[in-house]
């Protein structure tokens, strides 16, 4: 079934289209909302009310094609209009500030696999160099992995602005780890 399909299920009144839709992407929601708030409470609220808003409001929704992306943007701007209603009751911090503290989970895994804690240290390292909206649209092109349509409209941008932004992004992390690199090289040919 496609996702305009099970879309226009949801949209007629099927509770079974709301429970399939949540079961396939409520663990993709779960992470990409901790990326922003590292409150699982907060995140888990914010998952749950968008899909009773979903059920709400599955009268006046209009059609998609892609189920996940409208779930992403719709999470995004949930998660970040309670972060900022939070910050405004609770202190003076920029609200346009959005930390995004993804790490980079597939490289981990890899890295780990090769059984080296100081590479995984270095590309933790290299990746905390990278800016908020570079660290965000890395995990949604390589852990998510969505295409630059979808990236666009998640992170409110256009279609060219998305694929410059991951072009930089690339570029600093190849920058900073081939500094890294040529270091530790330097350091260890010394070392002999």
């Amino acid at each position: 079934m496609t996702d305009l399909e099970l879309w226009r299920r949801l949209r007629a009144g099927d509770r079974s289209a709301l429970e399939l839709i949540y079961r396939q992407h409520a663990a993709l929601l779960l992470q990409y909302g901790r990326k922003f708030a590292l409150s699982q409470p907060l995140v888990e609220d914010c998952v749950q009310d968008l899909f009773v808003d979903l059920w709400r409001r599955r009268a006046q929704l209009s059609d998609t094609d892609s189920i996940v992306r409208y779930l992403l943007v719709a999470l995004r701007r949930r998660v970040i209009q309670r972060l900022d209603r939070h910050r405004k009751r609770y202190s003076d911090a920029d609200p346009a500030a959005h930390d995004f503290a993804a790490t980079p989970a597939h490289e981990q895994q890899i890295i780990a696999e090769e059984g080296s804690a100081q590479k995984s240290a270095e590309l933790q390292a290299a990746f905390e160099q990278l800016s908020d909206r570079q660290r965000e649209i890395v995990y949604l092109k390589y852990y998510a992995g969505m295409d630059y349509e979808d990236i666009s409209e998640i992170m409110d941008l256009n279609y060219q602005s998305a694929r410059n932004l991951l072009s930089r992004a690339l570029s600093k992390l190849r920058e900073v780890l081939t500094l890294l690199f040529g270091f530790l090289y330097g350091c260890w040919i010394n070392f002999f």
